[in-house]
């Protein structure tokens, strides 16, 4: 019986010893495969560091020129608001203009106005003056046109000879 015994326990571990060679065995295979993939993993993110340092690169250097149009943008905005400021500064200077103009320009109007009121009233009162110097011109014409008139009659009568005075001579 202790034979049988040593049998059993020797063939078990025959049995444990080739289950245990078939699972190293496995393990051995899978363990391969597990270092290729490994190895191609390695190699996957040596790829993926390299082109994230490229990245960081790209980044860094995007950085840069963002930070330059950051500059520049805020150079601009100072350029815009000192332009604003002097264009604010030049819109009241012709607001002031604009109402020094519209006062000059009243004023003028108003002297024009004044200066149109006078010489109408010069031009009424020449008018008056030349119709009563027209009407004095034409009652002396009338005046002295009679007065010819009589001249002319008291020369007729002076020239023709009056008929009894010749006959007593």
């Amino acid at each position: 019986m202790k034979e049988l015994i040593k049998t059993i326990v020797l063939v078990l571990l025959v049995a444990v010893a080739v289950y245990y060679a078939f699972v190293v065995n496995k393990v051995n295979d899978r363990m391969d495969q597990l270092n290729a993939a490994d190895s191609v993993h390695v190699v996957n993110i040596d790829r993926f560091d390299h082109t994230v340092h490229d990245l960081d690169l790209q980044f860094k250097g995007r950085g840069k020129h963002i930070q330059q149009f950051q500059r520049d943008l805020t150079a601009l905005d100072e350029k815009l608001d000192n332009t604003a400021r002097k264009f604010d500064v030049k819109v009241d200077s012709l607001g002031l203009l604009i109402r020094e103009l519209r006062m000059n320009t009243e004023t003028e109007l108003a002297n024009l106005k004044r200066n149109q009121e006078d010489t109408a009233d010069r031009l009424s009162q020449f008018q008056r003056n030349t119709n009563r110097s027209l009407t004095d011109i034409q009652t002396a014409v009338s005046r002295l046109n009679r007065e010819l008139s009589d001249l002319e009659k008291r020369v007729k009568t002076l020239e023709t000879p009056p008929a009894t005075e010749t006959k007593k001579k």
